[in-house]
């Protein structure tokens, strides 16, 4: 069995990677040695926990269920969590295969598809309950409580804890430093466990803090570009760890981003557009509506429609929610975020409270991402152009795993 490190460095998009390559040492060498997709796109819905789920998944949302980073509950939208995936995953099908699995800090991954499980460090924001409304008692499916994270007790014999990974959340007014340590302190394990005598057959990474820069301060600011050198960087680190311990050449690298980032500038505020009491869901330029009505629905349509809006044509949800969701997004060419009035306006449109936002309208160019697979079970080659749902297949056919999957690989390994 091949070995494989999967990183997911949070919102670089196509077009970002392609600007700044060159600032971008290591992640520029390992695209020069193997295989890079110009443009990779985003699932159906561009947002977070879709994109780490076709990740993982050669399915699409229709089958594996994480169709937005929030997802209907009988009443209420709140977030998805690993387990809400439908479907098998390269970690449950590796792990069934007899793969050494390791977990660090990648969400939508089940602790007992791994060998080793490490939660996301983002965790906490999930959990808050001052983001939308109260919390709901699905998110506590993040906290992993009661389950077996590490049944070899592997961090132990190496001096290591789950504690020792800083909670960014804990302390908001440092979160970005803080971020960037606690992405540093998960890649820093990750070389321990490679360097130790058992070293795993699959590893998924991420560095997550880049997309808090990219809300923050846009895809222009100097300190967005400090945030992707310093993953970079990162990735540079491991690397060395790896070529240092003499295990550089037993791993592949799989490195690509969950969606792009772009400015959304504009604004629909539905607490002000919508009926009140209407239940909806953004997932940036997708909107997704629980009418409790065939006539609440006729008049949230009209309202939408009315507004520019349009309803979307394809199935994105699972068969069992078609009934029950609507889902709209905003006209071809533009860029609005469905968003709630938080500075009171009082107006319907008005400027995002974001810098910068993903999950634009699906075919949006400035959505694709960049994506690089690299290591000595990957061809030279460059690629125009590839879908979410390859990615999985992609991976799998790396590590030597069977699939059930029909989505075919970007390339056969060699």
């Amino acid at each position: 069995m091949n070995k494989l490190i999967l990183i997911m460095i949070d919102g670089i998009s196509s077009e970002k990677f392609s600007e700044i390559r060159q600032h971008l040492p290591h992640l520029d060498q390992l695209a020069k040695q193997g295989t890079y997709v110009q443009e990779l796109t985003p699932e159906i819905c561009g947002t977070s926990f879709p994109g780490r789920t076709s990740m993982i998944v050669g399915r699409p949302a229709t089958e594996h269920g994480i169709y937005g980073n929030k997802i209907w509950d009988k009443d209420v939208f709140r977030w998805s969590n690993p387990y809400d995936v439908r479907t098998e995953t390269l970690a449950s099908l590796s792990k069934e295969q007899g793969a050494d699995v390791v977990n660090a800090g990648f969400g939508m991954v089940r602790p007992e598809d791994c060998d080793l499980y490490v939660s996301p460090w983002w965790v906490d924001d999930v959990l808050s309950e001052n983001i939308e409304g109260e919390s709901h008692p699905q998110n506590a499916n993040w906290k992993m409580q009661h389950k077996l994270l590490d049944p070899n007790n592997r961090l132990s014999a190496l001096g290591l804890s789950h504690a020792d990974i800083v909670n960014p959340v804990a302390d908001r007014q440092n979160i970005l430093p803080l971020g960037t340590l606690a992405d540093y302190q998960l890649m820093e394990m990750a070389a321990r466990l490679i360097e130790s005598d058992r070293s795993p057959d699959l590893i998924m990474l991420e560095v997550a803090i880049t997309d808090y820069f990219l809300h923050l301060y846009g895809t222009e600011h100097p300190v967005t570009q400090m945030s992707l050198r310093t993953a970079d960087a990162q990735v540079g680190m491991l690397i060395e760890r790896l070529r240092n311990a003499g295990k550089l050449q037993d791993y592949n690298f799989a490195i690509m981003s969950d969606h792009g980032h772009h400015l959304m500038q504009q604004s629909i505020h539905c607490d002000l557009l919508l009926p009140e009491g209407t239940r909806w869901s953004s997932e940036g330029s997708m909107l997704f509506v629980a009418p409790n009505s065939a006539a609440h629905a006729e008049q949230v349509t009209k309202r939408l429609l009315e507004e520019g809006m349009e309803l979307w044509p394809s199935k994105i949800v699972p068969n069992d929610l078609t009934e029950t969701l609507l889902v709209f997004c905003c006209p071809e060419g533009e860029l609005i975020s469905f968003e709630k009035d938080l500075q009171g306006s009082g107006k319907i449109r008005g400027i995002s409270k974001y810098q910068s936002n993903h999950g634009m309208r699906p075919g949006t160019p400035q959505d694709n991402r960049f994506c690089i697979f690299s290591g000595p079970n990957v061809p030279v080659s460059q690629i125009d152009f590839a879908q979410a749902v390859q990615i999985a297949p992609t991976m799998a056919g790396i590590l030597g795993i069977n699939t059930p999957w029909q989505a075919t690989a970007i390339f056969d390994p060699i």
